[in-house]
């Protein structure tokens, strides 16, 4: 591997919520782990914890993006420049796509709906209910499931403006395939 790869695949970001009671960290570049701290899980309502884990993800990108950055600095040996970006047209034109693409996740079982738009607005919606009938490790399961189902999609709709931008050396996803039950 070189330098970047490297890199990215030894970066551990780790982040808490707002109120410091939940820890997440991302390894490996897509490894994600969720962490109540105490006895807290049970005291959230589906409103406030879904608050708190909306901003536990844009805490967690943010830290990827830091380091992420961190990676390709060191591999080129300058630092990133966002502003430098806009002079190449295909390249401003997919990063405006980019940050304009939402993305939703939802858990198998329906428990809970993630939103996200270019990374950095996230929504995550938790149905009423959810925290009486789910023990905690439950709870982080179906999390999971919702935001993996989320992070896919955002793979595929990224694979995809980077074939539209860049040409065809970029494959685009081929469309899942539906299917019908009578």
């Amino acid at each position: 591997m070189g330098i970047m790869a490297d890199r990215l695949a030894s970066m551990v970001v780790k982040a808490t919520s707002p109120d410091g009671q939940i820890e997440g960290e991302l390894r490996d570049r897509d490894a994600v782990s969720v962490a109540f701290r105490g006895d807290t899980y049970r005291h959230y309502t589906e409103y406030s914890l879904g608050t708190q884990l909306s901003r536990l993800a844009l805490r967690m990108w943010t830290g990827y993006q830091r380091g992420y950055d961190e990676a390709v600095a060191e591999a080129t040996g300058r630092p990133v420049s966002r502003s430098q970006e806009t002079w190449d047209a295909n390249r401003r034109r997919f990063r405006q796509e980019q940050a304009a693409t939402t993305v939703t996740g939802m858990s198998t079982d329906g428990w809970i709906y993630i939103q996200n738009t270019g990374m950095t607005s996230w929504h995550v919606v938790i149905r009423q209910g959810t925290l009486s009938k789910l023990d905690e490790d439950q709870f982080v399961a179906e999390l999971m499931d919702a935001y993996n189902t989320m992070i896919t999609e955002y793979r595929f709709a990224t694979a995809d403006l980077r074939a539209k931008h860049y040409g065809v050396s970029f494959q685009p996803r081929n469309p899942p395939v539906k299917e019908l039950r009578a």
